[in-house]
């Protein structure tokens, strides 16, 4: 397969070779497209002139551009499907139009896979298909390596990771994911925007990692002679701006998180972190819904959707409906401990149901609390509901409840046994931040690489005041993933990380 690839590219090439010797430019500047593939699609069919009527006196308001998907040789005239980001157009060449010469350059030097563009006048065909009949295309692209083919596709899934622009040409599903997933980010935007927030940027280099726990990716910066981290979230930051006046303040940032692979965990994702003055995890809760539905509602259409649980089996999921509420210790009351367990009992859980001895050892109470609630209760979890209330050792960001101080005013929402959205009442006091973290340190020295550092300059910017305050983080990828019906997450990144390839394609000029 790969021979019989480079011979397609050796004749390519040849082509290019000879296209040049005849002043032909095989990889022009400019072409003024004037419409797009949907733009012909939606025109009126009743305004078309009769195909007899085109042939004979060919007009030309029409400017297309796209990559050729097939080429079909009828001898007195040649049908050629052009695709663009918006669809296909069906391109008819017929002798009495571009004569022969021009015939004779389309067999000659157009493949499949090429970019031209087009000049012409839309018609119906005897079959009542829609075409564009044109002169003698222009080559704006020449192409040396030939395209998959739309009906067999690309079985190869690693080589759809690898080259996801080929799945995307040649398949029109997975292309629409990507759109989905944009139209989802363009609908929260849009309803943050339309609510009074204000969209920031923050770093994404951090002397100290914050805002949650979680391993950490470190580099090295030449010009300060210092080690930095890759943020795990943009958190403090944006709580930062919050003390700096922007009550209501998000970003769509891309966090790194040096953990394990699987099908809902990528090393770099994108999150989405909102923050708004004057609320709690309750009116957080409701505006969490409002946003979703929003968005869900702009991508999809409307507010159900096929999602796959952890196990692959298929769920019908409705989004319309309100979302419904459990605690984080009722959940754990059915699996027969709570989160007033102690460390012992947990570990004594954990073992039982499988946690591998190093993390029973080394992992903090609440951290191991975590563990076992993802074990055993959340895969439980289906339909779309907020997990609420917290241990307040788990969320050291979190704001304690006034009536219990064991527990954080926090929410998940879990669909299909999938963690999506992170929301709580921040904590503002910054004595009590102060021994959280404190707490964080004590669980770092023994042995919790994901417990959180103590970050100062935080705490300083607290103590010029912040106001009562809700946080909601939206995991991009693992949303959209739901969604559009995938299993992995790795299936709406475009161009996900994998390791380099031992071998790689010869390229020779």
């Amino acid at each position: 397969m790969q021979e019989s690839g480079n011979d397609e590219r050796s004749m390519r090439l040849q082509k290019i070779q000879a296209l040049k010797a005849e002043g032909i430019i095989p990889y022009v500047g400019l072409f003024k497209k004037t419409h797009y593939a949907d733009d012909i699609a939606s025109m009126d069919n009743s305004l078309f002139r009769s195909a007899e009527d085109v042939l004979a006196n060919p007009k030309q308001p029409i400017h297309f551009a796209g990559r050729v998907m097939t080429l079909r040789d009828h001898g007195g005239i040649i049908f050629i499907d052009v695709q663009d980001m918006t669809g296909n157009v069906q391109v008819a060449l017929t002798e009495n139009t571009i004569k022969e010469k021009g015939m004779a350059f389309v067999r000659s030097y157009i493949d499949v896979g090429d970019f031209i563009g087009v000049t012409g006048e839309p018609f119906l065909t005897k079959q009542n298909k829609l075409a564009l009949h044109s002169t003698t295309p222009t080559l704006l692209s020449k192409t040396l390596r030939p395209i998959p083919s739309k009906h067999f596709g690309i079985e190869d899934t690693e080589l759809t990771y690898r080259r996801r622009y080929l799945e995307t040409i040649t398949d029109e599903k997975a292309k629409k994911r990507f759109e989905i997933r944009s139209a989802f980010v363009q609908g929260m935007r849009e309803w943050l925007l339309s609510n009074k927030f204000t969209e920031v940027t923050t770093r994404t280099l951090q002397p100290i990692a914050g805002g949650t726990m979680a391993e950490k990716f470190s580099t090295h910066h030449n010009a300060f002679k210092h080690d930095f981290y890759l943020r795990i979230s943009n958190e403090l930051d944006l709580k930062r701006a919050v003390v700096g006046g922007f009550d209501r303040v998000f970003e769509f940032a891309i966090d790194f998180r040096n953990e394990g692979i699987d099908p809902s965990h990528l090393q770099e994702f994108q999150m989405l972190e909102w923050y708004c003055a004057y609320d709690n995890y309750i009116s957080g809760m409701h505006m969490t819904e409002q946003l979703l539905r929003h968005a869900i509602q702009k991508s999809l259409g409307g507010l159900t959707a096929i999602m796959y649980d952890k196990t692959g089996e298929a769920h019908n999921v409705d989004f319309a409906k309100e979302i419904p509420r459990t605690t984080f210790n009722e959940l754990l009351l059915q699996e027969g401990i709570n989160i007033h367990s102690t460390l012992e009992e947990l570990q004594k859980k954990a073992r039982l149901i499988g946690i591998e001895e190093s993390q029973v050892n080394t992992r903090s109470r609440a951290n191991l609390l975590d563990d076992i609630y993802k074990k055993t209760a959340r895969p439980k979890i289906i339909k779309p509901t907020f997990v609420i209330d917290y241990p307040a050792d788990l969320l050291p960001l979190a704001r304690k409840k006034d009536d219990d101080n064991s527990v954080a005013e926090s929410y998940q929402l879990v669909v299909a046994g999938w963690e999506v959205v992170k929301g709580y009442s921040e904590l503002v006091d910054p004595h009590a931040q102060y021994q959280a973290f404190l707490d964080q340190e004590k669980a770092k020295q023994k042995g919790d690489s994901e417990a959180m550092s103590f970050d100062d300059d935080y705490i300083i910017a607290m103590e010029y005041g912040m106001p009562p305050l809700s946080g909601c983080g939206i995991g991009i990828e693992r949303m959209v993933a739901l969604l559009t019906g995938q299993s992995n997450v790795r299936d709406v990144v475009l161009f996900p990380l994998l390791l380099p390839k031992d071998e790689s394609d010869s390229i020779i000029y």
